[in-house]
């Protein structure tokens, strides 16, 4: 089954399926399916969202496909005719859609590693025949391109599977960036890998052990494995053998969890700077990561910056919501700081009713009584001679689990690993992100402001191109990367309005909208549309509520929830299955301005899982910025970065675009503009690329 996800708008190409099968096969009860499952949107005549999915790893029903003339079709050894076998094609393109010529090695692995056939071709092509039913692995390397690697399953007895691969220069003249690219775990190293956390969390050291030190053997400079390898030593009590393998893990890729790791354990030594490097460089790789920024909010607490870690605070909530609970005693202690108590005591209220933990419960009540005791200056200054416990340096050697945080880091009920099971970010509805309930919302007023900047993008937009860096993680059950890929585009956007509120939106990547140049030939799309959730047309379809107001990018900003309404049919959101459409609610929450009702950051969840395509989860979240167009003396909010998390049949996604360097086009015309401007006045770090133009 290949599946086209969507997600705004109108998408008026198909993404072509490269995984193609020849056998018919049921798709969800009394449902059968034949054909490329090329996943599009539909068109903004119905509105339909655009995040494009074809995938080459689900079972994709079409007419089988033979080799051309010419390609090497070396027999698979031993066929177990009992078994069943099948075919696998491979095909080789450019990142252009241009043939290779090049000599270039495909590898077929068996599914523990070893190598089962080996084809040379020259041709662009090759084809393995007669292979056993199963799971394998092709790896494509040739001189001059990026090594590929990709996971294949052979179901049905009889099928031909084709799978086209898309080879990268590895120059860096197309689309590579300068940033550097974990290396892909092998399906063995995957595998020991796997074993080793299941034994962690099962507290078998020693197993896990020898499971992590065997994947270290053969990709010793992987920063998962050291990072792996630096827990295993952090839950056994050795914190300096412990930092040392995460210092490993972090020395050649910004490897988010090891840096994380880093600053945890220098905040616990009382180390601020070292923790503060290590934290800000984890959210430079990763901007939304909660931990590092409940950890930041901690460490600018104890320096005295009561602002930052207000805002950190605040952002770990947005992010990580009840996961990242905890940081509602940072936020209450740093407003009480600030003197105001009053709101201190709000934050802290609502961490009692949020079932802390033992700690962090006894730590709020503490400084519940230390705010009904504070009456005047002195005491509110006295406080940091009250607050011992919380501010002194951390001993990590004096807990069995090393990272094991207290009630102002992370928590993790039993072991450092308690983040793995999921690796999604928290559902929408999980918390509701710390706000003002005391100021009065003008919801109306935030619809019909906020519908009006969306009429103006819409009027004033014609064309927009952009350069984007694009990164790609596939992840396993426990979160952890098994392949990444960094990645930039040529990116352009079309709006057109038909008529009265019906809408055609394209996106394209190097002038394409073809999936083969992507990995794992998925292709995602959709940053523009989720605003039109606040289009006077389509915000009848929802529910909208808002929560309070609080800040975003430095800014005052309202925090507005909104929802599909029950009965009402989704129009700017499906996932499309050969020729069947499947319409998906979602729900999600905006953070916008005070002053310009501009819609500053969105976040989006589906309203319920969909059993027929196998989806357990897609979160979203997309920030916005301003950019100035100088001839025109005009300003318009675009898309400036996007996260996607993807959990369906089986396979997890997640990928982060940056958008840069903005143009803007005219009829006949077109005009440079700026890039976006800063919108707030936080040190914190900006995300990956750094490629944009500084406004003046």
């Amino acid at each position: 089954m290949a599946i086209a996800f969507s997600r705004p708008i109108r998408k008026t190409n198909g993404v072509q399926a490269i995984l193609r099968r020849s056998s018919t096969i049921p798709v969800g009860p009394g449902l059968n399916v034949l054909g490329v499952a090329s996943l599009k949107y539909r068109s903004l005549i119905l509105p339909v969202a655009a995040i494009q999915l074809a995938c080459i790893l689900w079972q994709c029903p079409v007419s089988s496909q033979t080799p051309p003339p010419g390609a090497q079709t070396p027999r698979s050894p031993q066929l177990n005719s009992q078994q069943g076998a099948g075919d696998i094609v491979v095909r080789l393109r450019d990142q252009k859609g241009g043939e290779i010529k090049a000599r270039v090695k495909i590898t077929l692995q068996n599914n523990d590693g070893t190598p089962r056939s080996t084809a040379i071709t020259e041709k662009g092509h090759a084809a393995f025949r007669g292979v056993p039913l199963g799971r394998y692995e092709v790896q494509v390397d040739g001189q001059g391109y990026s090594k590929s690697t990709t996971d294949v399953s052979l179901l049905r007895e009889g099928e031909t599977l084709t799978l086209g691969v898309v080879l990268r220069l590895t120059d860096g003249s197309e689309g590579a960036t300068d940033q550097p690219t974990i290396p892909t775990l092998s399906m063995k190293e995957q595998k020991e890998l796997t074993a080793g956390l299941r034994a962690l969390q099962a507290q078998r050291l020693p197993e896990a052990r020898k499971h992590f030190l065997s994947a270290a053997k053969t990709n010793p400079n992987h920063p998962d494995v050291d990072y792996l390898l630096g827990v295993l030593a952090a839950m056994r009590g050795d914190i300096t053998v412990a930092t040392q393998y995460f210092e490993n893990g972090s020395k050649l890729y910004p490897h988010v969890a090891s840096l994380t790791a880093l600053g945890e354990i220098h905040l616990m030594e009382g180390n601020l700077s070292e923790a503060q490097l290590n934290l800000e460089n984890a959210l430079r790789a990763q901007p939304n990561s909660w931990r590092a920024e409940q950890l930041l909010a901690t460490v600018t607490l104890k320096q005295g910056a009561y602002a930052e870690a207000v805002e950190y605070a605040e952002d770990a909530l947005q992010h990580g919501k009840s996961d990242a609970k905890g940081a509602r005693l940072t936020l209450a202690e740093a407003l009480a700081a600030s003197g105001d108590r009053k709101k201190s005591d709000q934050v802290l209220n609502e961490l009692l009713n949020q079932s802390p933990t033992v700690e962090q419960a006894a730590e709020a009540r503490r400084l519940l009584d230390l705010n009904r005791r504070s009456t005047n200056s002195e005491t509110t200054l006295a406080r940091s001679a009250d607050t011992t416990d919380s501010s002194a340096p951390i001993n990590p050697n004096s807990r069995n689990t090393g990272l094991l945080s207290s009630a102002w880091v992370p928590s993790a009920p039993a072991n450092p690993l308690a983040q793995f099971p999921r690796w999604t970010p928290p559902n929408i509805d999980d918390a509701i992100p710390p706000v003002d309930r005391e100021i009065s919302c003008p919801m109306p007023q935030i619809l019909a402001e906020s519908g009006k900047r969306v009429l103006e993008f819409v009027e004033n937009v014609n064309r927009y191109t952009a350069t984007e860096t694009f990164q790609h993680e596939s992840v396993n059950e426990f979160g952890l990367a098994i392949r990444s890929e960094r990645l930039r585009f040529s990116y352009v956007v079309s709006i057109q309005e038909f008529r009265p509120g019906v809408f055609d939106v394209q996106e394209f990547r190097d002038n394409t909208t073809s999936a083969e140049m992507l990995p794992e030939n998925v292709d995602t799309r959709g940053t523009v549309a989720l605003l039109f959730v606040f289009h006077p047309n389509y915000a009848e379809d929802y529910d909208f509520q808002c929560e309070g107001q609080t800040h975003e990018a430095g800014q005052t900003v309202w925090q507005v929830h909104f929802a599909q309404k029950p009965g009402s049919a989704p129009r700017l959101h499906s996932y499309r299955l050969a020729n069947l459409y499947f319409r998906v609610g979602i729900k999600g929450r905006a953070w916008i301005s005070s002053d310009t009702f501009q819609v500053l950051r969105m976040e989006s969840d589906v309203v319920k899982r969909v059993p027929e395509i196998r989806l357990r989860a897609e979160h979203q979240e997309i920030r916005y910025g301003p950019v100035q167009f100088e001839k025109r003396q005009l300003v318009l909010w675009l898309p400036t970065s996007s996260e996607t998390y993807l959990d369906f049949n089986g396979h997890r996604f997640h990928r982060r675009q940056e958008f840069s360097k903005f143009l803007l086009f005219w009829v006949d015309d077109k005009e440079i503009i700026r890039a976006p401007r800063e919108t707030t006045q936080k040190s914190k770090p900006t995300g990956l690329g750094g490629t944009a133009e500084n406004p003046n």
